[in-house]
């Protein structure tokens, strides 16, 4: 069975939260042998690495489309808005101007002239052909600082507001700075997931996060806020002006633990078990590439 995407797990969680303003993936390092679920990597055009943008995104709800092309041969391409977006993930080959694409969901297949511009400030990708946009687009370079911002973690022991947030949780209750998932292989071949990821509640209880939904191949990123106070959890959606209080349960220690959703607004009000899959991408191991919204 073909595995779910090139690299590891690990690296893969931190590529599909790219709609998280600062996160950080683990670095690769050089294998001594191919491994299981790696791809061979094809010719790359160096200047093409990085992430091009379609529109000056910035607010919530603005318009949101980019290319994303990685040193591995690997890349997405999201669109949407901030806040609310769909992706895509497809291998590519790039050189002579001439992007070779294949889209791993469907098996599509683009061959794509490329070129580079310099105009108002800003390096440009031209797609004359774009597979995504009828009648061709450009698209301008993520400046370095946009990849280049520090990245850092919440401490466990640091202290949280008491009083109409509720008390203080232990760390065993809390569900802020993990990756809650569930996964369902699907008979027809890949893997399914919805991830309910969240960073840490700040002082006032009020956390921000974003539930992912899919699978490797394409997925929906959706932002999210959520206040827990005990074993409520009230959950908001801006974009789709929806939201919902519900029980929750979480069980088990350290990181073997399950976060129960009594109504899970992603899956019509059906209960849900979620296990933790780890920290947030906020401060992994070092050296790493914090990567942009």
């Amino acid at each position: 069975m073909r595995r779910p995407f090139c690299l590891s797990s690990v690296y893969l969680l931190a590529v599909l939260a790219l709609s998280a303003p600062f996160i950080t993936a683990s670095p690769l390092a050089p294998p001594e042998s191919v491994p299981e679920d790696s791809c061979a990597i094809e010719a790359v055009d160096p200047a093409l690495l990085g992430v091009w943008h379609r529109f000056d995104a910035l607010a919530e709800g603005d318009r949101m489309r980019f290319w994303f092309f990685h040193e591995g041969g690997f890349g997405l391409y999201r669109y949407g808005k901030v806040g609310l977006t769909n992706t895509h993930s497809f291998d590519y080959s790039a050189q002579g101007g001439v992007l070779e694409l294949t889209f791993r969901k469907t098996g599509e297949r683009r061959r794509v002239p490329y070129r580079l511009e310099e105009g108002g400030g800003r390096t440009w990708l031209v797609l004359d052909d774009d597979p995504r946009e009828a009648g061709g687009a450009r698209y301008f370079k993520a400046p370095a600082a946009a990849t280049g911002a520090p990245c850092f973690d919440v401490p466990e022991d640091m202290p949280r507001a008491t009083g109409s947030e509720g008390p203080v949780l232990s760390a065993s209750d809390r569900i802020g700075g993990r990756l809650w998932g569930e996964e369902v292989r699907y008979a027809t071949g890949g893997m399914g997931f919805s991830i309910y990821q969240l960073q840490p509640q700040a002082i006032d209880g009020r956390g921000v996060g974003w539930h992912h939904r899919g699978d490797y191949d394409e997925w929906t990123t959706e932002t999210l806020t959520y206040r827990q106070r005990g074993d409520r959890l009230a959950l908001s959606f801006p974009l789709r002006h929806d939201g919902l209080e519900t029980a929750i349960t979480v069980t088990g220690t350290g990181d073997d633990r399950t976060l129960h959703l009594a109504e899970d607004p992603r899956d019509f009000w059906r209960a849900h078990t979620y296990r933790d899959m780890g920290p947030t991408f906020a401060g992994a191991a070092a050296p790493a590439a914090c990567l942009p919204q």
